[in-house]
C-alpha cells in the first residue's frame, strides 16, 4: 500500500462491491488482529444498502464466546421479516473449538439463500476444514496489521474524514503512540478535531498543546509495569488505557500472555538456562527479557499459576458483572503486583 497522503486506499475498505449494490452473497468471513479495522469493517457491512430494509428485525449479532453454534444456525435459517434479506453477524469465531466449528460445515455447504452470514474474528486457521470450507463457499477478507509507515497517511485520512488537514509532523507525532492501538489513536484525533473547532489545520503545536506533553502509555508499558511489580505505575498505565477506551478483555488477554511467558521463563531457569536461553525461547526484546527473567526468578511455578488463575477469575467476573470493569481490573492489578 503506497503512502500517498490522504488519497491512499482506506485499509478498512471492504473488497465486496456487491454490498453497496444491494446484492450480497450468502457467506463472508472478516478477520484481523486490528480490532479497530475489524470493527469498522463490520459496521460497513451492517450499514450497506443490502440490509437497509427493517434492520431492527433482520440484522442479528452474536458473540461466539456466549452463543452456541446451534443458536447461530437457527437464526441464519430464519426467513427475513418485512424485507428481502437477513444479516447474521458472529464475532470472535476463533473462540469456537474444533467440534463447535464443525457444526457450521453443513450450513456452509448449503447456506440459506435469503441470509447473509458474516463470521468475524482475530484470525482464521487456513489449515482447518472450517476455514477451507468457508473460503471455498464464501468470500474471506483479512485486514492486514498496519505498518508504522502506513500510520501517518492513515491518520491524515481519518482527519480528512472529519474535515481537517493533519500536518505531516503532527501525524508523525501521533504515530509514535501506535502502541495504544488504532482505536485510541482515532480517539485522540477526534479530541484534536473538536479542539481546533472551525480551524481546518491540526498542527504539531496543537497536538503537543492538547496532549500536554504528558506520557501516554501503551498496553506493553502496562504489562511491563505488572511484570516488574510496579503497582503505582501499573495502576497509572491502566487508568490511562481505560480512559482511552481500551477494552478490559484485551488487557486481560495481554496479562494472560504475560503470565504464560513468566511460567515459560521460570521453566527455562529451572532447567539451568540463562537470560539468553529465555530470550531465544520467548523471542522477546532484550529489555523485556530482563524484566521477565527478574520477575520469574522471584516467583515459583505455583505462585505464577495462582496469578494466572486470578487473571482467568477476573475474566469470569467481567462477564458476570457488567459495568464493574474498572474495580475488577484495579483489584486484579493490586493482587498481581503485591
Amino acid at each position: 500500500m503506497a503512502a500517498t497522503g490522504i488519497r491512499q486506499r482506506d485499509p478498512a475498505a471492504l473488497p465486496w462491491p456487491e454490498l453497496a449494490q444491494g446484492e450480497p452473497g450468502c457467506l463472508y468471513g472478516l478477520f484481523s488482529e486490528e480490532d479497530f479495522l475489524l470493527g469498522q469493517g463490520v459496521e460497513q457491512v451492517i450499514a450497506s444498502p443490502a440490509f437497509a430494509e427493517n434492520p431492527s428485525l433482520n440484522v442479528e449479532r452474536f458473540q461466539a464466546s456466549e452463543t452456541k453454534p446451534a443458536r447461530v444456525l437457527d437464526s441464519a435459517q430464519t426467513l427475513p421479516f418485512l424485507g428481502r434479506r437477513r444479516l447474521v453477524v458472529v464475532s470472535e469465531v476463533h473462540m469456537y473449538k474444533a467440534d463447535q466449528a464443525a457444526e457450521f460445515l453443513p450450513y456452509l455447504a448449503d447456506p440459506s439463500p435469503t441470509t447473509t452470514l458474516l463470521l468475524t474474528g482475530t484470525k482464521l486457521d487456513a489449515r482447518t476444514k472450517f476455514a477451507k470450507t468457508l473460503s471455498k463457499a464464501g468470500k474471506v477478507h483479512q485486514f492486514a496489521k498496519m505498518y508504522a509507515r502506513q500510520l501517518v497517511p492513515w491518520l491524515q485520512g481519518r482527519a480528512a474524514m472529519r474535515g481537517k488537514t493533519l500536518e505531516a509532523q503532527a501525524a508523525a507525532y501521533l504515530a509514535e503512540l501506535a502502541g495504544l492501538g488504532l482505536g485510541a489513536l482515532d480517539s485522540e484525533l477526534e479530541k484534536l478535531a473538536l479542539y481546533v473547532g472551525n480551524e481546518k489545520r491540526i498542527t504539531l503545536a496543537t497536538v503537543r498543546q492538547v496532549l500536554g506533553g504528558s506520557r501516554l502509555y501503551s498496553i506493553f508499558d502496562f504489562t511491563d509495569a505488572v511484570a516488574a511489580g510496579g503497582l503505582t505505575r501499573a495502576l497509572s498505565c491502566y487508568a490511562q488505557l481505560d480512559s482511552l477506551g481500551e477494552p478490559a478483555v484485551r488487557v486481560l488477554a495481554m496479562l494472560t500472555r504475560l503470565y504464560r511467558q513468566l511460567l515459560e521463563a521460570r521453566r527455562v531457569q529451572d532447567q539451568g538456562g540463562g537470560p539468553g536461553e529465555v530470550q531465544r525461547t520467548l523471542r522477546t526484546p532484550p529489555q523485556a527479557t530482563a524484566t521477565l527473567v527478574d520477575r520469574a526468578r522471584r516467583e515459583t511455578p505455583a505462585s505464577l499459576t495462582r496469578a494466572l488463575k486470578a487473571v482467568l477469575a477476573a475474566d469470569v467476573a467481567l462477564k458476570s458483572s457488567p459495568g464493574a470493569d474498572r474495580v475488577i481490573m484495579e483489584r486484579l492489578i493490586m493482587n498481581l503486583c503485591a
